[in-house]
């Protein structure tokens, strides 16, 4: 009993800080709407699968010691976001071509994403946003030494706790993109202001890295 109670303690805090980056508002979250448009809420299922793929394995690394994950980070934090400005100004332009396509779901214009896309596009929307990384070495990291103290099974609860929200979030994104898909000219609007949005979150993750300024005020 006193195990439970110890790991009920540690769902309820996982719930309560995961929505502080599950739930906010980014590149990851928009793919989703977009692979929704095609693949229906299973494409949110697909990119959240790419987001688990790196983020299981970056937090077990974390219990080798985030002091050092963190100083890393830090000092590759330029690279890592303009390689991942790049990879989100892409993906803005694939999103731009499928606004200028029309809204015939057979086009070559609309098929941007397929199941192996879209977890593609998981993995890297995760692995290279270093403002993911840091959040788990800060907001994050007190829910990892926390589970650290009840090994393996205490990881796996606190992961269980965490990452069932990005999945049902990015499945409810996902949903949303092929109900608008329906919806014709509202899905062309939707896909234009998605990829002004990436463009947007692309010039922003640059202007923090390389000038501590913020362009979105999140």
């Amino acid at each position: 009993m006193g195990d439970w109670r110890g790991f009920r303690g540690l769902v309820v805090k996982t719930v309560a800080v995961t929505p502080s980056g599950a739930l906010s508002p980014g590149p990851l979250s928009l793919s989703a709407i977009v692979a929704g448009a095609t693949l229906g809420f299973i494409g949110g299922v697909y990119i959240a699968i790419g987001h688990t793929l790196f983020e299981l394995p970056y937090v077990a690394v974390l219990w080798l010691g985030a002091r050092w994950v963190r100083s890393y980070i830090e000092r590759f934090e330029r690279i890592l976001a303009t390689i991942a400005a790049i990879f989100i100004v892409y993906f803005a332009y694939l999103t731009a071509q499928v606004a200028l396509a029309g809204f015939d779901v057979s086009s070559e214009g609309i098929k941007i994403i397929s199941p192996l896309h879209a977890i593609a596009v998981g993995i890297a929307l995760t692995a290279f946003n270093p403002y993911f990384l840091l959040w788990w070495v800060s907001v994050g990291y007190p829910l990892v030494t926390e589970a650290s103290r009840n090994g393996g099974r205490g990881l796996v609860i606190m992961y269980v706790s965490h990452v069932w929200m990005d999945y049902v979030w990015l499945a409810l994104l996902a949903a949303t993109g092929g109900l608008v898909a329906r919806l014709g000219i509202a899905y062309k609007a939707l896909m234009a202001l998605i990829a002004v949005m990436l463009v947007l979150f692309a010039l922003d993750m640059i202007a923090r890295s390389w000038a501590g300024r913020k362009i979105i005020p999140l």
